[in-house]
């Protein structure tokens, strides 16, 4: 779904606009949604960077999936959030949640 914005522009967008738009040649409303889009990235690697996001809830404003997301994370030079804690307790879940799998199932596999 597309939405009308009418905005007011300085002349140094303006003149971003135009070279965008010659360099990739397209026209200026496809400039700008381009250069919107490469903003919009680069405010979700900010909030990923600082902890007031997730990685869905990024990769959501961003548009990508999660596993696009990490990829352009990694191009801007940012890690992941999770610590080493985060990421014990996370295994040691998953490896409880496979031993109850296994007591469930019963000894006839």
């Amino acid at each position: 779904m597309s939405t009308v914005k009418t905005i007011r522009l300085p002349k140094n967008l303006v003149k971003a606009i135009t070279r965008w738009a010659r360099l990739e040649r397209v026209d200026e409303s496809t400039a700008i949604r381009q250069l919107l889009s490469i903003g919009v990235e680069g405010f979700a690697v900010k909030l990923y960077k600082e902890g007031k996001m997730t990685l869905n809830e990024v990769a959501e404003l961003a548009d990508a999936t999660p596993r696009e997301m990490i990829d352009i994370l990694a191009s801007y030079g940012v890690r992941g959030n999770i610590t080493l804690d985060q990421q014990r307790k996370a295994i040691d879940f998953a490896i409880s949640q496979d031993k109850d799998k296994d007591t469930r199932q019963g000894p006839y596999l």
